[in-house]
């Protein structure tokens, strides 16, 4: 049966410590997001979740220590929550040096029919993360950190911490799971030490893609998939396809995904024999999304290398599109 996420012990002491007085401390008026360009319409702030106002949540991520690891990257930080409805709301952290967003999450309450249960766990209420941006607009990437599909500027290695934020704030509004869809493979690959796809099928050819790419980088395969270049036994491509994604907080919701059927698809799922078409791979691969400079020697043995040659007819069908609705996206 999937465990619930382990926590870290100082996340448990500051969770205990934390009352419903901290987190929902009256906050002075402040600026919207609208009036910082980055939304339209007006906002009201209010209480995310009947639990936090903004002055709680800034106070909950400076005692759990996460905005102090965001300023070690960043900078100074402030904080907005956007309560249009309280139920849907949206907490960024923008970056005073930068000028942008490091942080950008929309938020709401789901219940388990929404990801596709049945039965009682149906009713299961649901953190839900419609979108979820983490980034260093200050950063270039490096051969050391290449572009992920969809990226347009490097990550914080900050995934784990702020996913523990969101089970502990599910934890705290009486959900019994946190429900994402990973937007692609590689989003996929940050859920997954805490994350179990809600269908068997799904984790089971997940499983598979990422044993395919065993050995290699993770963003060289992410890109692989991206572009169409695995191939199952019959040499059709193996792609990606977004499907809800689950970590559970009660036995009910952990319970859907020890099912006998469950079981059975991702099994079958995770025995597909795939393999990456290495020829598809080269002549497909966006080279003027990468870094400047030569490439690892691991990357030119299977990519080839040629400074000179013209951008891939594809680097157009790569570039980042607006995120879908109702979707996650991890960078």
């Amino acid at each position: 049966m999937p465990r619930t996420p382990e926590l870290s012990s100082h996340a448990r002491r500051t969770y205990s410590r934390l009352s419903s007085a901290d987190l929902a401390a009256s906050a002075e008026e402040s600026l919207s997001l609208d009036d910082l360009g980055l939304e339209p319409g007006g906002d009201r702030v209010g209480l995310a979740f009947g639990t936090y106002s903004q002055e709680g949540l800034e106070h909950a991520l400076r005692a759990y220590g996460f905005a102090q690891r965001l300023e070690e990257r960043v900078g100074p930080v402030e904080l907005r929550l956007s309560c249009q409805d309280p139920f849907q709301p949206r907490i960024t952290v923008l970056s005073r040096r930068f000028h942008a967003a490091v942080v950008d999450l929309s938020l709401r309450q789901a219940m388990g029919a929404e990801v596709g249960f049945t039965r009682s766990a149906a009713e299961a209420p649901l953190l839900y993360v419609d979108s979820l941006l983490l980034q260093h607009p200050g950063r270039p990437f490096d051969w050391s950190r290449p572009p992920l599909p969809g990226q347009l500027h490097p990550g914080l290695s900050l995934a784990r911490d702020l996913l523990e934020l969101l089970h502990l704030m599910a934890r705290r509004i009486g959900a019994e799971g946190v429900a994402l869809m990973p937007a692609t493979f590689s989003a996929a690959c940050v859920y997954e030490p805490r994350f179990t796809f809600v269908d068997g099928a799904a984790q089971g050819h997940f499983s598979a893609l990422r044993r395919a790419g065993r050995g290699w980088p993770r963003w060289l395969l992410a890109w692989a998939v991206e572009l169409g270049c695995m191939r199952d036994e019959q040499g059709q491509p193996a792609l990606f396809t977004p499907a809800p994604m689950i970590s559970p907080l009660s036995r009910r919701v952990a319970r859907r995904l020890d099912t006998r059927g469950w079981q059975r698809a991702w099994r079958f799922h995770a025995k597909q024999v795939l393999s990456l078409e290495e020829e598809a791979l080269q002549a497909r691969f966006p080279w003027a999304r990468m870094p400047p400079g030569p490439p690892p020697e691991r990357v030119v043995e299977v990519l080839g290398y040629d400074p000179l040659a013209p951008a891939s007819p594809y680097q157009d069908a790569c570039e980042p599109a607006p995120a879908p609705p109702r979707t996650a996206a991890t960078s």
